[in-house]
């Protein structure tokens, strides 16, 4: 689903916070910049080859406000997370926030007179509140990005599902694709990628649950490991295992099962939360059951580990096919 805003001239917003930092080599033929929240949790490394604009989350520990990603380390978090009584609070970014980002990407690729076009990923909106904040920038860019087109793609997904989404547009972007194109690459992953995820307690979601879904599989009983889809937009609990090991086995028998027939060769990231040594044990089981055109580990931010918890475990992914250009 994306969401389009037209851009009439008036006088710009006033600039607010964000990690945005500008584009270290740009193709000459790029027309267009992607921008993605901090909750899609990419590699340092390609954020910075692709220069994907990052808008990093708030959130609120004890009295303390954080920014996701700049203002404490994910190690610095989960020591801090199992000793509090009370789990974060996350808030969606101002509006400014998602303008300002995107007026640094559009004026961050050179030779493009009033800046380039803007595609602006956002986590799914079944799991998060942060679209809303995204579809109110969008109505007010018109105002205040005159001469810059804004779509807004939701990924239908989070952590590494959203980043794959917005490696899938930069990709294309830097490719020198249109507006158009662009958007029809992320479009054309969002409808594929999957994460499956357990988890090593309820105890945190039973917290802070917004899912139904998931706080449905409580039930008072915090020994099971749920595992978890996200795909398409919604939240689908897909087994209750006693036993962490069992647990990573199903993970990998679910991807397994979600993956097309016939041996398609995927795009893979492991994501944990203060399981580095589960998480490379997951990335080896991955390597060897399927054909990757490319694998990933990297951390779940604080926003998403802290309603979760330490040890949670995930893979996002999807299938390459004839058509995709990513």
């Amino acid at each position: 689903m994306t969401f389009t805003a037209s851009t009439q001239p008036t006088q710009p917003t006033q600039p607010t916070q964000s990690s945005h930092q500008p584009a270290p080599a740009y193709g000459q033929t790029q027309t267009v910049a992607v921008v993605a929240e901090s909750t899609c949790c990419l590699p340092p490394e390609l954020v910075r080859e692709l220069a994907i604009g990052i808008i990093p989350i708030p959130f609120v520990f004890g009295e303390q406000t954080y920014l996701d990603g700049v203002d404490i380390t994910p190690a610095q978090f989960y020591r801090t997370l199992v000793a509090a009584h009370e789990p974060p609070k996350t808030s969606p970014p101002a509006p400014g926030a998602y303008l300002e980002a995107w007026r640094q990407a559009a004026r961050g690729i050179p030779g493009i007179p009033g800046g380039a076009d803007v595609v602006s990923v956002t986590v799914d909106g079944m799991v998060s509140t942060l679209q809303r904040s995204a579809r109110l920038a969008l109505e007010l860019a018109p105002e205040h990005l005159p001469g810059i087109g804004v779509r807004v793609v939701d990924s239908l997904s989070a952590g590494m599902g959203q980043g794959f989404v917005a490696l899938a547009a930069a990709r294309a972007a830097r490719a020198g694709q249109s507006f158009e194109e662009v958007v029809a690459a992320a479009e054309r992953v969002s409808q594929r990628v999957r994460l499956v995820v357990t988890l090593d307690t309820l105890e945190y979601l039973a917290r802070a649950s917004r899912i139904p879904q998931v706080a449905a599989l409580l039930g008072g009983i915090l020994a099971i490991k749920p595992i978890i889809l996200i795909a398409e937009g919604d939240v689908h609990p897909l087994a209750r295992v006693r036993g962490r090991r069992r647990s990573l086995d199903q993970l990998v028998e679910h991807v397994r099962q979600l993956a097309p027939p016939g041996g398609a060769r995927l795009h893979a990231a492991v994501q944990h939360a203060r399981a580095e040594e589960e998480a490379a044990w997951l990335e080896a089981r991955i390597r060897a059951a399927f054909d990757c055109v490319e694998v990933y580990t990297t951390e779940f931010t604080p926003v998403m580990g802290g309603y979760c918890g330490p040890g949670l475990l995930g893979v996002a992914f999807y299938s390459e096919d004839a058509d995709a250009t990513s």
